[in-house]
């Protein structure tokens, strides 16, 4: 109903507010897909994906990964030969080694090696004697043959001895640095372009092999990295280059590979990687020095992370960002999607509908890891969660307030499935109402007046309510609308406010039912003198909320209603307990046993009327005409059959 409490009522239809909670809700659901882009919580479900996606589809690389690794690993240290050697003395080392891989074929040398300390510059501190003057020269020689080839690290708070930086030469020291996103995992690389000039190890490295990669990539790991990566011990390539077998080993592990040298010491340079929720790969599958690995830590060390960035790219496993507007378009998909399902669906089935939801839109995120495609996973769920969610909030607050203002107002009134009806349809009588086709009837109490003289005010309350309740269910039952009580008298209407397809024959069959409640109303009331008498007109009526807009009822109106109440006198007049107008008997199916008791004109009105009741013997409260009883023919099982 309108009022001014409800503005938004008063304002727009049922289709205009589900048209508006619909465009409120995809709006706001779209903005709150975007802003779930980067939250914190985004990475998790992104490194998930990565599970899933090497679960579902074998995503183990098939060709020769593109780089490897020699570690300094604890194996290293532990070795007959380096064991006595400090790892800040161990330049000559790391220059034989080099040089063995390079040999090997390997197209280009990184070392996540800082190479902060010459010891050139040691003085002994009692005699100030440059004690190793000249002890890194061999790997100062080894860089500086190899410039442009070879590559020494520095990071924020760490560059390489200046002796170092001079012998690999301008553009040989780059950064290892990288970079985390908001919940502090590695996943991506923005390359700086040209390659060969950027201040990157990882650009640097790329620019030699030829890669042409422009634009920021996430890589896309297929297992644990300390597991998969091709990888040697520092003391396998010293060992294996020692021999003619040894050296085709090296060819075969570093020929046409870039190859990364770094720490592999526990809790050193280790950093959380995409890969932390990924498969181990089987030792026998794992291509591996004579030394073995070191064990998988719960973080990724820093040069296995260089090493799959780097090769991440150069075989193509990586993904985009989308082209622009893709995601909006996506993001709005499944805000529409999401805003139908909140609108018309229970709100029961909700909480599935949006685990599916969130499922196709984490699917579609799968399907574009696939084609190389980073759909930032949490845009699509989160937009269709929450239109979801806020187009039933909606529905709840504002539709359905709608349907529960028609059931409190025609609660108590109409059949219950009449109330749902309505209340799905939310036809709402505007105030001044509109022109309907109905039946009206007064039902009126006989013998009131005597009764209320003997009885208390008490008593006559209770037989008139136990009246009122016993008619009120038939009428309800047969889809009538109480429309109000007068006094002893009910006015009921069929065809207002919903709608009834034969109202005529409601009303009368609601009328022939009531009749034969009679002897249930007279024992539950205990006033066997009681009886009832039922007028019925159908015609056009004003229907709709009859008032101002701080008081009003919902009523019919018009002159149907007027003959309705005049026809009460002919019923009284002919003793029937029904009496209905030719409108009523015109619209009554064939077998309902129709007789004509009286024609005429009636107080108030200008033309002759035809007024008719059920020949039944119920129907009279005297005994039936010898005539009427031949005229009928029937029995009054023709009419549908109601408990008595």
């Amino acid at each position: 109903m309108t009022s001014a409490g409800q503005p938004a009522d008063t304002a727009f239809g049922r289709k205009q507010l589900v048209f508006l909670i619909a465009l409120v809700a995809i709006a706001a659901s779209i903005a709150l897909g975007f802003s779930a882009k980067k939250a914190i919580w985004e990475g998790w479900v992104i490194d998930r994906l990565f599970q899933a996606r090497t679960m579902l589809t074998d995503a183990g690389e098939n060709n020769p990964a593109p780089v490897a690794v020699v570690g300094l690993d604890q194996a290293s240290l532990d070795s007959e030969r380096l064991s006595p050697i400090p790892r800040v003395l161990m330049t000559p080392v790391l220059a034989e080694a080099g040089q063995a891989i390079l040999d090997a074929g390997a197209v280009a040398l990184g070392f996540d090696f800082v190479f902060a300390y010459s010891a050139d510059s040691f003085a002994d501190p009692s005699t100030g004697e440059a004690r190793l003057s000249g002890f890194d020269r061999p790997f100062q020689a080894f860089v500086y043959r190899n410039r442009g080839r070879i590559f020494i690290a520095h990071t924020e708070i760490g560059v390489p001895h200046r002796s170092f930086s001079a012998a690999i030469g301008e553009g040989g020291v780059r950064s290892v640095i990288v970079s985390t996103d908001i919940d502090g995992v590695v996943r991506q690389h923005t390359p700086e372009t040209p390659l060969n000039d950027s201040d990157h190890l990882i650009d640097a490295l790329l620019g030699v092999a030829g890669s042409d990669v422009s634009e920021a990539y996430t890589a896309i790991p297929t297992s644990r990295l300390a597991t998969s990566l091709p990888y040697f011990s520092l003391i396998d390539v010293l060992t294996l280059k020692q021999n003619e077998e040894g050296r085709q080993q090296l060819k075969e592990f570093a020929n046409g590979r870039i190859v990364l040298l770094g720490g592999l010491l526990p809790f050193e340079d280790e950093h959380l990687y995409s890969d932390r929720f990924l498969p181990a790969t089987a030792d026998d599958n794992a291509e591996t020095g004579p030394g073995g690995r070191p064990r998988v830590q719960p973080q990724t060390a820093g040069v296995f992370i260089l090493a799959d960035l780097i090769g991440s790219a150069l075989s193509g496993r990586t993904a985009i960002a989308p082209p622009a507007g893709v995601l909006s378009v996506i993001a709005a998909l499944f805000a529409v999607i999401g805003a139908v399902v909140g609108l018309f669906l229970p709100l029961v089935v909700l909480p599935v509908a949006a685990v599916l939801g969130t499922l196709a839109g984490l699917f579609l995120s799968l399907v574009g890891l696939e084609l190389g495609i980073l759909l930032s996973p949490g845009v699509a769920p989160v937009s269709c969660v929450g239109a979801m969610v806020i187009s039933a909030v909606g529905k709840v607050i504002v539709l359905q307030r709608r349907q529960r203002s028609l059931v409190r107002l025609f609660g108590h009134y109409l059949a219950p499935d009449v109330i749902k009806h309505m209340a799905r349809s939310e036809q709402l009588p505007e105030l001044g109402g509109d022109t309907r086709h109905v039946v009206v009837a007064f039902i009126d109490i006989v013998g009131f007046t005597k009764m209320s003289e003997k009885l208390a005010d008490q008593d006559v309350v209770r037989v008139v309510n136990a009246c009122f309740d016993a008619i009120g269910q038939s009428i309800t039952k047969h889809q009538g609308y109480i429309d109000k009580y007068i006094g002893d008298a009910i006015m009921a209407v069929w065809n207002a406010p919903n709608t009834v397809e034969n109202p005529e024959k409601a009303a009368v069959d609601a009328a022939h039912e009531i009749i034969n409640l009679l002897d249930h109303i007279r024992q539950i009331t205990d006033q066997q003198e009681l009886d009832l008498r039922i007028a019925l007109n159908a015609g056009p009526v004003l229907v709709g909320d009859i008032g101002g807009e701080h008081r009003r009822s919902f009523t019919v109106m018009g002159t149907t209603v007027n003959t309705a109440s005049r026809i009460e006198s002919v019923a009284k007049d002919k003793k029937v307990r029904l009496a209905i107008s030719q409108s009523v008997a015109d619209g009554l199916p064939k077998s309902y046993p129709l007789s004509e008791i009286w024609t005429g004109q009636l107080r108030g009105l200008s033309t002759d009327l035809s007024v008719y009741t059920l020949d039944v013997a119920e129907i009279y409260m005297e005994s039936a005409p010898k005539d009427a009883e031949r005229q009928s023919g029937q029995e009054s099982s023709n009419l549908v059959e109601f408990p008595r």
